[in-house]
């Protein structure tokens, strides 16, 4: 019932169709190349070398990076790589260019033709953003974010996804990064808590 209703708004005369068709279309020769960079380094493959710089950030600037943000990006980030093919194989929406047709579509890199919900691109960079942006001043959130939008509206630039495509994703990401720091935060608490030679503070109510 779910995937039925997913279905629907993927029909041509959808907002879904038409904001693809619109962003697709909206070529230009000097956005390609930035498009193209998105398409690198907005996916999740990039974990290692992202893990990598952090954990250097680190070692250099604790203050500027705790290691938990490292371990709650990396946890995070495996998730969310499970959740999105789980739900690509539930789903199993075509991707643009098999229901509209590459004659009509605009591409740049490789082509794909299945499993277009939700886009692990969009995922990935808001997982990102949302996992170390998480309790960070305004300077931090702002080019996390900004650089996640940047990506998500790559997708349906080089004709890869919808616009449903992205925002799923995007909240899939979100709301990922944001429970794996809420499951952190309640381990954490517990294990001191019980932590032997830690004495449990009496409830003052």
């Amino acid at each position: 019932m779910i995937r039925d209703l997913l279905v629907r708004q993927y029909g041509v005369e959808t907002l879904n169709h038409k904001l693809f068709m619109a962003i697709n279309h909206l070529h230009h020769p000097l956005l390609d190349p930035v498009m193209k960079a998105c398409i690198l380094l907005g996916g999740s493959l990039m974990v290692y070398q992202y893990a990598l710089l952090l954990l250097l950030i680190a070692v250099c600037r604790r203050d500027l990076m705790p290691y938990r943000y490292i371990s709650v990006y990396c946890l995070a980030v495996a998730v969310s790589i499970g959740a999105e093919e789980g739900l690509k194989a539930m789903f199993q929406i075509p991707r643009p260019a098999a229901t509209i047709g590459l004659d009509s579509i605009l591409t740049l890199g490789e082509v794909k033709l299945r499993n277009s919900f939700p886009s692990g691109h969009a995922t990935f960079s808001f997982v990102t953003a949302s996992v170390l942006g998480y309790r960070r001043p305004l300077p931090w959130k702002l080019p996390l974010y900004a650089f996640a939008l940047l990506v998500a509206w790559s997708r349906i630039y080089v004709g890869a996804h919808y616009p449903l495509d992205v925002a799923g994703g995007a909240l899939l990401g979100m709301g990922i990064g944001f429970t794996v720091w809420r499951c952190y935060g309640f381990a954490t608490r517990h294990l001191i808590k019980h932590k032997p030679g830690v004495e449990e503070k009496e409830d003052p109510s």
